[in-house]
């Protein structure tokens, strides 16, 4: 009973848009586009600065980053939330609005910050777009299977980053060690995508980024069961769903030079 009213209690705190990465979960492995499926430079799954690494913030190709497009943005990924065009264009407008305001407070970080004060400012920054986004999700999503599924895509998506959420970490009563290396792994993670990104980019080197990313995604899960204990795996199991395998292009776009988010 207090398994259910956990999971209840962190679909309902955490339901917002984010990407993908091929991440089976409990298996192995384990963002969305401006109105209209579009996929603007930079964007969570689209073309351009997708990720947490760009300008100055997490971007393109980083677990649980936000870009401009959506994680939902993917025809392959779409297809497996069922959104029917009602639904994809209004989460898309509504990812697009948050994604703006978003990018705003991003361009106007005082440049005088040092590095921790400007990471907990991301972070802040992160927290108003998931937070800002998730109203829409309860607009466009009143199933509860169809809002389930998304739930669970969207933590695998995130990969190590969705252990350093508190509502996940607290609904499975992570402990201060846990949490700190399951912080390690996402910075591990984000620095690895962000050398992966440009190189997915150029067609010339985008075979051996393929490769690589392979491998990243491949090390998820034995790093998740590594950290979690039995019970916090079949509680973590029962939270992401079944695995998914999300296209590469989800967390690296079209593959487009721009200017410049696992598996469950």
């Amino acid at each position: 009973m207090n398994l259910i009213k956990s999971l209840v209690r962190v679909s309902t705190l955490t339901t917002v848009a984010f990407g993908f990465v091929s991440f089976t979960y409990g298996q192995g492995q384990p963002q969305t586009p401006p109105a209209s499926g579009q996929q603007p430079g930079n964007q969570q799954p689209g073309n351009q600065q997708q990720g947490k690494v760009q300008q100055g913030m997490p971007q393109m190709g980083q677990s649980g980053g936000i870009t401009q497009s959506p994680w939902f943005n993917n025809p392959q990924v779409r297809q497996q939330l069922n959104l029917n065009d009602e639904q994809f264009k209004g989460l898309s407008n509504a990812y697009q609005q948050a994604y703006n305001n978003y990018q705003q407070g991003v361009n106007g970080l005082d440049k005088t910050l040092s590095d921790a004060q400007r990471q907990q400012r991301m972070n802040d920054l992160q927290q108003n777009f998931y937070k800002d986004f998730s109203t829409s999700t309860d607009k466009y999503l009143t199933d509860p299977t169809a809002r389930q599924r998304y739930n669970q895509l969207y933590w695998q998506y995130r990969g190590y980053d969705a252990f350093t959420y508190p509502p996940i970490a607290d609904a499975l009563k992570l402990t201060p060690e846990q949490r700190n290396r399951f912080s390690q792994l996402q910075q591990n993670w984000n620095t690895q995508m962000s050398k992966l990104t440009p190189m997915y980019q150029n067609q010339n080197d985008r075979q051996q980024a393929v490769t690589q990313f392979s491998k990243l995604q491949s090390d998820i899960n034995n790093q998740v069961n590594s950290i979690l204990t039995p019970e916090q795996q079949t509680q973590w199991r029962q939270m992401s769903g079944t695995a998914y395998t999300f296209p590469p292009e989800t967390y690296f776009g079209s593959g487009t030079a721009s200017s410049s988010s696992p598996k469950q």
